[in-house]
């Protein structure tokens, strides 16, 4: 699959900015013989439908004539959700506070689920119930906040 990843976020930031909402993150992945564009859209007190619906819509005609995918694909545009997975480092510094699950590779666990007491400058530190641990982000394979209700 040969799509300028450039060129492609440059017309998501785009839409995102003319929906009126922040973009989250966004991943272009083959499911089977699918391509999917996932767009992940968030903003203060939450996403409505209403802003997917637009978002969808802007980002549809943005891509439709700039074409920078050459072959079909399916476009999704959807909140991170409650449960949302935390790719970038300012995802992090969004949810500090929170409890969160941290997948880890190197580390004396491959796992670690606790609440998120400090994130930068490159690490994160979450305390459970083994105490507090200091995790690299570039040792983080995967994490996303642990929705615990209200």
């Amino acid at each position: 699959m040969n799509v300028p990843r450039e060129r492609l976020e440059e017309i998501i930031r785009k839409g995102a900015e003319l929906a009126q909402v922040e973009l989250y993150h966004w991943e272009l992945a083959q499911y089977g013989r699918e391509l999917r564009l996932t767009v992940y859209i968030d903003r203060p007190g939450g996403v409505s439908v209403e802003d997917c619906a637009r978002a969808s819509e802007i980002l549809s005609d943005l891509l439709d004539a700039a074409d920078p995918i050459p072959s079909s694909y399916v476009l999704e545009v959807s909140s991170p959700g409650l449960d949302r997975r935390l790719w970038e480092p300012w995802h992090y510094e969004r949810v500090v506070g929170k409890k969160i699950h941290v997948r880890v590779r190197g580390m004396e666990k491959t796992s670690y689920v606790g609440r998120l007491i400090q994130a930068g400058e490159g690490k994160v530190v979450v305390e459970g119930e083994g105490g507090r641990v200091e995790i690299p982000l570039s040792q983080v394979t995967q994490a996303w906040v642990v929705y615990e209700g209200e």
